[in-house]
């Protein structure tokens, strides 16, 4: 009797004392979240596609400062014409080599050399060497700075695919986060329900053995068969829920050394649980404003629409260009004159000229009348979107930030409770060896603890979970994560983030 009263007492204090062990061994696949999260940034398609779309973007503006790229053209050409009644060949050599652009004041420039020279032929030949200079009024001039719309259109593009990137980093970590603690959760519940049944193993095993002394009725006997019976069960459901979290924690990772690594995923309970019931304050507004990667790329959509609508202005406005050259001439009837003369300062011409360019739509410039209007509508749209980002994520800042309080309160009542049916249990195993309980107060009992101890590893897998949101709710999610720094009042993604 006193020895399977001792058997009983053993298998009560492997419950109580055992069931927060881990179930690793020397060959499990030890995966901490610093390893996880390096492995997961690697390898996720959705963090790489972002990536390099950023960085194509990035390419891309900088390939808008080849608006104002310098080019030179030239031209070479000979003409030979013949007429029957003509003596002799009428020819035409003409060369023309040059460089033209255009400068972020609106104005154009052409410096170059032209030489056309003719033999018998009515038409004088001319040799020019000067420069002209056409800047834009109205119409693509500086009014709304569209000379530099592209570049700066090219930078909110780019500030558009940056966010874009940030908030894909973010979004795929919450769900690798969501993945590891239910992993945890998992992992944890087998534990227990393992425990849970070999404890009502060794209970059903000493019901037989007390039926056969003739001191346990057969229903008491059964009843213990039926409750190993029901925790076996129970440790097998749980199983299946751990392959499932296992699967879906290792597609998150997306690494296929990993996912095909039979060996089972050891993860250990960090020691380092805030729980305290006091959450910090903070300004919620302006971190959104300065961190959270979707205002951000909202914001951005916002001025891109604004600019958009700036060059559309621009182009409706007439054309107004004042235009001047300077340069040098030399003219002559003889080809050879006229080269000759352009070599001596003395017999060639200074040539000075200068006007204006006008080019006006007569019905108003109908076609970016309505582009305008229709850029005022996108425009509306996006800050109503924007403002609509903003009270969403205040609201739901706000939201976690109470749901937090009430999940550290419901910890800490998870764990007083636990507290409590642990030392009732041990309590009534004492009176067990006594003969003063019996197997339905036990199972009753153990199935309190059991109650409690997953109510209280729910509680811990929500405060880690509370607590990722908040910091996505904020935008600090990557900084807290290591992945990105403060840099010049702007969040700044590791350099190692940001090449191929």
């Amino acid at each position: 009797m006193h020895k399977l009263s001792a058997h009983l007492t053993l298998f009560a204090f492997i419950l109580i004392f055992s069931v927060a062990s881990s179930f690793a061994t020397e060959d499990s696949l030890r995966l901490n979240l610093e390893t996880a999260l390096k492995i997961l940034i690697d390898n996720n398609t959705d963090v790489q596609e972002a990536k390099y779309n950023w960085i194509a973007q990035a390419e891309m503006t900088k390939g808008a400062y080849g608006d104002f790229e310098p080019h030179l053209n030239g031209r070479a050409s000979k003409e030979r014409g013949n007429r029957p009644s003509a003596l002799f060949t009428e020819t035409k050599d003409e060369y023309k080599i040059g460089i033209q652009g255009k400068l972020p004041s609106a104005t154009e420039y052409s410096v170059g050399f032209n030489q056309a020279t003719y033999t018998h032929s009515e038409y004088t030949s001319e040799l020019y060497f000067g420069g002209e200079l056409r800047q834009h009024v109205l119409k693509d001039g500086l009014l709304y700075f569209s000379p530099t719309a592209q570049l700066r259109e090219a930078y909110l593009q780019q500030e558009i695919a940056y966010q874009k990137y940030r908030n894909t980093l973010s979004d795929v970590l919450d769900k690798f986060y969501d993945a590891y603690w239910n992993y945890f959760y998992a992992e944890q519940t087998l534990q227990f329900a393992t425990k849970s049944s070999q404890v009502a193993k060794q209970i059903a095993d000493d019901a037989e053995k007390r039926q056969q002394l003739g001191i346990l009725s057969v229903l008491d006997k059964q009843k213990a068969v039926a409750e190993y019976s029901d925790r076996e069960s129970g440790r097998l459901t749980a199983m299946n829920q751990l392959r499932s979290a296992r699967l879906n924690l290792l597609l998150a990772i997306s690494a296929s050394e990993i996912i095909q690594d039979p060996r089972p995923i050891a993860i250990s309970l960090p020691s380092d649980i805030d729980t305290s019931i006091q959450v910090k304050p903070v300004d919620a507004e302006d971190s959104i404003y300065r961190l959270h990667p979707a205002y951000m790329q909202q914001q951005a959509e916002l001025d891109l629409r604004e600019e958009e609508l700036k060059l559309h202005r621009t182009k409706s406005l007439p054309t107004l260009d004042i235009i001047g050259n300077y340069g040098i001439r030399s003219r002559d009837k003889e080809a050879r004159t006229a080269i000759r003369n352009f070599k001596h300062p003395e017999n060639r011409q200074t040539v000075l000229a200068g006007g204006i360019e006008i080019d006006i739509p007569l019905f108003a410039n109908i076609n970016e009348r309505h582009q305008i209007a229709a850029q005022k509508v996108n425009v509306r749209a996006a800050r109503t979107r924007l403002a609509l980002i903003q009270n969403k994520l205040l609201e739901e800042f706000s939201i976690l930030q109470k749901r937090s309080i009430e999940i550290r309160e419901q910890w800490k009542f998870s764990e007083i409770a636990v507290n409590y049916h642990e030392t009732e249990l041990q309590e009534e195993f004492k009176k067990m060896e006594l003969g003063k309980s019996n197997y339905h107060i036990i199972f009753d009992m153990e199935e309190d603890l059991r109650k409690a101890e997953q109510r209280h590893l729910e509680n811990t897998r929500d405060l880690h979970l509370i607590d990722v949101k908040l910091l996505i709710a904020k935008g600090e999610l990557l900084r807290e994560n290591g992945l990105e720094t403060w840099d010049q009042g702007k969040p700044a993604l590791r350099k190692e983030l940001l090449h191929e």
